[in-house]
């Protein structure tokens, strides 16, 4: 039987390209829905979220005032800002749970 992922064969593109990508494995079925994570599990990301961004914030900030010889003035700032973007994320990780609503499909 001949490959009909050979470039000399007569089969069309379409036919090679479905035996090259079911002899790569690509056209496994996808799993659409996983579920809903439990409740422990999301709560664990958020604050993961938050306190991954909080000490992002204040390591940069730290670095910043041992780099400049400011002491407080970069810490405190960092704190603000890993805190902000803490909170940032965990509104993104909540949005993202809302089911698509009417408004989400259109561009902005």
């Amino acid at each position: 039987m001949e490959d009909p992922s050979r470039p000399g064969h007569d089969a069309s593109f379409e036919e090679r390209l479905r035996a090259a990508r079911a002899k790569a494995g690509l056209d496994r079925p996808e799993r659409t829905g996983r579920g809903s994570p439990s409740p422990w599990g999301l709560g664990l990301r958020a604050g993961l979220e938050v306190a991954s961004a909080l000490a992002v914030g204040v390591g940069f900030g730290l670095a910043l005032d041992w780099w400049l010889s400011t002491r407080p003035l970069f810490l405190v700032a960092g704190l603000f800002l890993g805190g902000a973007a803490g909170v940032l994320n965990v509104y993104r990780l909540m949005l993202g749970r809302r089911g698509p609503g009417p408004d989400r499909n259109r561009g902005m």
